[in-house]
């Protein structure tokens, strides 16, 4: 995506405001050109303590959502960047006020009643915030009403909550959705319909969700976790086919703990002396359970050193360690970068930040472009407005002719294809998330190598040609396949020109 479209289309913006007065019209471009120039919004959201704020810290690799139980976890709380850190308590009435860290941690009392608070906005000077903004979310489906509504307004799935009349304003918060789960629920399965339902009017697909799996740590005591929950993640794809684009294991607790630095070499040492203590079974023992953890005699290790190396890695990381240490590992820089490579953050965090803080420009213009063709065609309004809307859909129309804006046709093919109203047989539909959510064009075509995009990208124009001229299909679904088959076209023309040059 070019950054000049999502400069002209502000400046599209610009000068439709420049000629609208105040008023309700004013105020519905307003937004659309302040969210074409805000960060990518990424939401993290799921069940009561599904280990959100955990995975929040992580991907932040600082320790700032609270994970505790407290007011701050039964509020909305989002993570933006600014020079200037603060953190503050937004009120339903519109109001603000400033709330104090404790020791850069989110505290548990926000000072004024939960139901009077809208979000709290935490600015941080964190590099990895000037392209995503993160936003935690409280739990769904807990005992608390007041908590699930306010989760469920945010994301759009609950308008006739205070919550959700708070947001409406705004079409979709979220641009990305983060979903835990420790195993796929009836109610997983409603939040991430109604997630994919809210958008699909933008034209946004299931690729803009992930689902992480977030308790693996838990399902073995003697199989490396992350390779017992591959058969449950392919189930849960399977079953979340059309509304997740993939489906990922992580423990976060390892994750938070490796990327927040979370371990010093007073933990290294301390770890290095349960590793040199007594054979395999005494080994066995001492992580048999958390109560025998902390309860073993043998081990010369105190106890608060041994409730903060359990609080930091669990009994899972503490075996990752121990190993690691037994193999040669020493220091705590080379603990953690195990136990980074243990907690599968990293294929997340690729998800996140590179296949869809890649596309946030190509998500914002795509969204703005739907948001604008909207207003377009907006009635009950002054009649010297609605001519300043009307004039809005012949620079409509060349934008989306342009064919750095074709991968916008793309996505809404994916789209109808992830809500099932564009049925493809299996290779075709995994062909199309690919050509739809990769960054490049050897990801995009699935070439082999750059020499190779070409040739690539003819195939792909070809197997689309066949789908398209099959006389079995219909002419709408003709129409999107051959919308695919140009980008392939457009990506072989574009390497084309790049092996001229």
């Amino acid at each position: 995506m070019s950054v000049d479209v999502n400069n002209e289309l502000m400046a599209l913006c610009d000068s439709t405001l420049a000629t609208l007065p105040e008023g309700r019209v004013r105020s519905a471009v307003e937004v659309v050109r302040t969210n074409l120039g805000r960060p990518l919004q990424v939401t993290v959201a799921g069940g009561v303590s599904s280990g959100k704020s955990t995975l929040v810290n992580a991907l932040l690799g600082q320790r700032v959502a609270a994970v505790d139980a407290g007011e701050c976890t039964r509020v909305v709380t989002r993570f933006t960047y600014s020079h200037h850190e603060r953190t503050e308590v937004v009120l339903t009435d519109g109001s603000s006020r400033n709330l104090a860290m404790r020791d850069g941690t989110l505290p548990s009392e926000l000072g004024v009643p939960v139901d009077q608070v809208r979000e709290v906005v935490v600015h941080l000077s964190n590099r990895g915030l000037q392209q995503l903004a993160i936003v935690d979310t409280p739990g769904l489906n807990t005992v608390t009403e007041s908590n699930q509504a306010q989760t469920e307004g945010f994301l759009g799935l609950a308008a006739d909550s205070r919550a959700g009349r708070d947001t409406a304003a705004s079409i979709g918060q979220a641009d990305a959705l983060v979903f835990l789960m420790p195993n796929m629920r009836q109610s997983d399965v409603d939040v991430l319909t109604g997630f994919r339902d809210l958008y699909a009017g933008a034209g946004l697909s299931a690729f803009n969700a992930v689902a992480v799996l977030s308790k693996i740590d838990q399902l073995s005591r003697t199989a490396d976790p992350l390779v017992a929950a591959e058969p449950i993640a392919r189930r849960v794809a399977d079953e979340a086919k059309g509304l997740v684009s993939s489906v990922l294991p992580v423990i976060g607790l390892l994750a938070e703990t490796s990327a927040c630095a979370r371990l010093d070499e007073d933990d290294a040492r301390a770890l290095e002396e349960l590793a040199a203590f007594g054979d395999d079974l005494d080994r066995e023992d001492l992580l048999l359970s958390p109560d025998a953890f902390m309860a073993h005699t043998g081990a010369s290790v105190d106890v608060a050193t041994r409730r903060r190396l359990f609080e930091r890695l669990g009994l899972y990381g503490l075996q990752v360690a121990l190993t690691a240490i037994d193999d040669g590992a020493r220091g705590a820089a080379a603990l953690m970068r195990l136990l980074d490579r243990s907690s599968g953050l990293e294929p997340l965090r690729s998800h996140v930040m590179e296949r869809l803080g890649a596309q946030a420009d190509l998500l914002k213009a795509h969204s703005a472009l739907s948001d604008l063709r909207r207003l377009s065609y907006m009635r009950d309004v002054d009649p010297a407005e609605q001519a300043v809307l009307r004039g809005l859909r012949s620079p409509l129309d060349r934008f989306e002719m342009d064919p750095t804006l074709h991968r916008l046709k793309v996505a809404e093919v994916l789209q109808d294809a992830s809500t099932g109203a564009f049925r493809l047989p299996e290779n075709l539909l995994r062909d199309l998330e690919r050509l739809a959510s990769a960054s490049d064009p050897v990801r995009r075509t699935g070439a082999a190598s750059p020499v190779d995009v070409a040739d690539a990208a003819l195939r792909g124009a070809a197997l689309w040609g066949r789908f398209a001229n099959d006389p079995r299909r219909s002419p709408v679904d003709v129409r999107r396949a051959r919308a695919v088959k140009e980008a392939y076209e457009m990506l072989w023309g574009e390497a084309q020109a790049r092996s001229a040059v």
